[in-house]
């Protein structure tokens, strides 16, 4: 993930919090989804993209008694995530980048939630880890998602640069092509309402997730919050993939 996103992602860490809805229920989903797949219980795991700490309080209480590393390249997140739990002997925070990252020794689980549509190209961060884990199960938002924001923007035939997300299919394909053992996948489409358009735009700049398209050139926003001024049902398109070796 390149520094820049790191650098957003870090000054929201302190609203993150109050403001990342969506992505707290997606993290809750998420775990029942993987305690509902009959997973051998972990011993270690390591969740990249940790956040504030959503899914990671979540993995500490379904699984007390793994080791769990919970990383995120935003060292902001990394430190309001560790300052939710109680120093134990079992759990380590570091900042690491996720798209190079190996762990030694290897964990059982590899996990992650809403982070690793960051990742361009994903395929080879996902081979990358599935070689070394048992188990690499994570969340990712689709395209697809936002279809009314893209929708405002198509009809001024203005780009929306929105970041590039995995289509559901093809990510599915790509999965495939690394063999594993057995393969679980689901489809969620979640929504948050909002007031109008400048409240979305302004709802994705709360939790750093405002970085556009590499290569795009922002255009004038007041025709396209003109036509959000009733209100915008956000849709957020999220993918649940478990791999198992």
């Amino acid at each position: 993930m390149p520094s820049h996103i790191a650098t957003r992602f870090s000054a929201a860490a302190g609203r993150y919090e109050q403001a990342a809805n969506i992505q707290k229920e997606a993290a809750s989903q998420f775990d029942a989804w993987l305690a509902q797949l009959g997973l051998a219980a972990p011993a270690s795991i390591v969740e990249i993209g940790c956040g504030t700490g959503f899914f990671t309080r979540l993995l500490h209480a379904r699984y007390p008694g793994a080791s769990l590393r919970a990383t995120d390249l935003a060292p902001a997140m990394v430190a309001q995530c560790q300052a939710g739990f109680a120093p134990a002997p079992g759990l380590q925070f570091s900042v690491c980048d996720g798209r190079e990252a190996s762990f030694d020794p290897a964990p059982d689980w590899i996990v992650s939630t809403m982070c690793f549509q960051w990742f361009d190209p994903l395929p080879p961060v996902l081979a990358r880890h599935f070689a070394g884990s048992r188990v690499l199960a994570f969340s990712v938002l689709l395209d697809g998602s936002f279809a009314q924001w893209r929708a405002a923007h198509e009809r001024l035939h203005l780009p929306a640069g929105l970041h590039p997300c995995p289509d559901y299919d093809a990510l599915l394909a790509s999965i495939q092509d690394l063999h594993p053992g057995r393969l679980h996948a689901r489809k969620i489409s979640l929504t948050e309402q909002h007031a109008n358009g400048r409240s979305f735009a302004h709802s994705l700049r709360a939790i750093g997730a405002d970085q556009p398209r590499p290569g795009h050139r922002p255009a004038a926003l007041r025709p396209v919050l003109r036509q959000l001024e009733q209100g915008i049902a956000a849709n957020y398109e999220i993918g649940f993939f478990c791999l198992e070796k």
